[in-house]
């Protein structure tokens, strides 16, 4: 099956445990490089057409892969080879139980107090060092704080962090690392947002069901109405007229 990029991704056909062999592997060809791991929904396309940063780190992403619903049955009717939805929240868990003390190095910025703890106490709990200095709850508005970034970017250094991970929403976890990408040098980087909360059972997942037929955003909806209505309600419609114009950009060249 031809390999081809969709709005701009190329989405992997990698399945969700190879993913995580390669997301926990010490091996690779470049270990210079800074890696960003992008599980792409809805609203990172919308996202996209707004914020030429954003496009372009997704575009160049070392693995992308399909998380939202929609963005899942479009890739399969386009008869792409991808093997289901991977999310966020299905990656974390997997990732977190294959970390090795001995072989990583894990960084943590979230954005919620009570995460945080889970975080920490996990850490002790799986022996790794100096588990408060690997997870930090910053103030609002901190990725526009020079002086605390580069205090971040100090405190990953000093611990030789492996893989960044960030629970605090996109596109900002996104577009902090691409920012600093070039002092994040040999470091994963993942913006797993509320899949982390989920891990630290400070919010419910959608039920299986409805994950299965595609309604875990009405669960997140009727979750957070509040933070989350503005981008289900309105600006998910806009994914429409992209998806159709993919459609006949691809069907114009064949």
């Amino acid at each position: 099956m031809q390999k081809k990029t969709f709005f701009g991704l190329n989405f992997t056909s990698l399945t969700t445990n190879e993913i995580v062999e390669q997301v926990v592997s010490t091996q690779s060809i470049d270990d210079s490089k800074f890696k960003l791991l992008v599980t792409t929904n809805v609203d990172h396309l919308v996202t996209m057409q707004k914020n030429n940063q954003f496009k372009k780190l997704c575009e160049d992403a070392w693995i992308v892969t399909a998380d939202g619903f929609p963005v899942f049955k479009f890739l399969r009717f386009m008869n792409q080879d991808v093997k289901g939805r991977i999310t966020g929240a299905d990656l974390f868990p997997k990732i977190m139980n294959k970390l090795d003390q001995e072989k990583h190095s894990p960084y943590f910025i979230v954005a919620q107090k009570n995460t945080a703890y889970f975080l920490k106490r996990w850490l002790i709990d799986n022996n790794f060092k100096g588990a408060n200095e690997r997870v930090i709850v910053p103030d609002f508005g901190f990725e526009k704080d020079q002086q605390f970034t580069e205090e971040i970017l100090t405190n990953i250094a000093q611990n030789n962090v492996t893989h960044l991970f960030f629970g605090v929403g996109a596109p900002k976890s996104e577009l902090w690392m691409d920012t600093n990408r070039d002092k994040l040098q040999g470091v994963k980087g993942f913006g797993f947002g509320a899949g982390i909360d989920f891990f630290a059972g400070e919010m419910k997942r959608a039920p299986l069901w409805m994950q299965k037929f595609g309604l875990e955003w009405l669960f997140r909806l009727l979750s957070e109405p509040r933070r989350l209505a503005k981008r289900y309600l309105i600006s998910s419609w806009s994914f429409l007229f992209l998806a159709i114009a993919e459609y006949k950009q691809h069907k114009d060249t064949q």
